[in-house]
């Protein structure tokens, strides 16, 4: 069975090592962006926006070298895959095989992640290098709890994107429900401005949705601005919602999959 999942991987991974283009014109998006970032950080420093949750200007500079690479790396194509799936009349022999279809969509998009890793993520981390010095860590304590919170981090944004999948096997068309949900995200989930910059009930609200457990919280332990207790107690949170969202698509994908039969014969 894990060969199985092994080669949905692997061809994946080989399948984005041959779209060279693909990976440069991503790689240049990125960097830019990155710069432009950046720069509008140092600028808002320069002019005297002062220090927010103790964070520094250095702080900040890591912490949006590291969203823009996570980014880069957390592929979550699933809500498009489906889509296609059920579009192109696909879905109904995908039913056929013999292991769980959204364990296939999810073992080819973590072989889409481990090529972006080596295509994607370690250029800009070089080039991020280049320009503002080496993104260190806070503490390789720091370090270690980053790792198993962008895991889980890249659990539920993949739920997600599954959840909202699902949804085109009753509207048929997703439109830009896809769009509207990244952005979401993005901005939620303190991708492109840390919520700590935010309202205070904004903060409070955004405590009890999945969205900043999945770029704020492992943002916020790699830079220290979340202590060990805090990031070992955000870390239970993130298992939490990943266990509440499987939840969700495991009863959402069994009254799909009876809605496919009904209308397939």
């Amino acid at each position: 069975m894990l060969q199985a999942y092994w080669y949905i991987t692997k061809m994946r991974m080989l399948t984005n090592l041959a779209y060279r283009f693909e990976v440069f014109t991503s790689v240049g998006t990125n960097l830019i962006i990155m710069l432009a970032s950046v720069f509008l950080w140092q600028t808002a420093y320069g002019g005297g926006i002062g220090q927010v949750q103790s964070l520094s200007l250095q702080d900040l500079t890591t912490y949006t070298i590291l969203s823009i690479i996570l980014s880069s790396m957390f592929v979550c194509d699933v809500q498009d895959t489906i889509y296609y799936k059920i579009r192109e009349g696909q879905i109904v022999t995908d039913f056929y095989r013999p292991i769980p279809l959204l364990a296939c969509y999810l073992a080819d998009d973590i072989g889409g992640s481990l090529s972006s890793l080596a295509n994607k993520a370690l250029p800009l981390i070089v080039f991020a290098s280049l320009f503002f010095g080496i993104p260190w860590p806070s503490s390789f304590l720091n370090f270690l709890l980053f790792i198993p919170s962008c895991l889980l981090s890249y659990g539920i944004l993949w739920l997600l994107s599954a959840l909202v999948g699902l949804i085109a096997f009753w509207v048929m068309e997703l439109g830009n429900m896809g769009m509207v949900k990244d952005s979401i995200v993005r901005v939620l989930s303190g991708s492109i401005v840390p919520l700590w910059f935010f309202p205070e009930s904004v903060q409070t609200v955004s405590k009890f949705l999945p969205f900043q457990y999945t770029y704020q919280t492992p943002l916020g332990i790699y830079i220290g601005n979340v202590g060990t207790k805090e990031a070992l107690a955000a870390l239970a949170v993130q298992a939490v919602w990943i266990i509440i969202l499987f939840l969700l698509l495991a009863a959402g994908w069994k009254r799909t999959k009876k809605k496919t039969l009904i209308q397939g014969g």
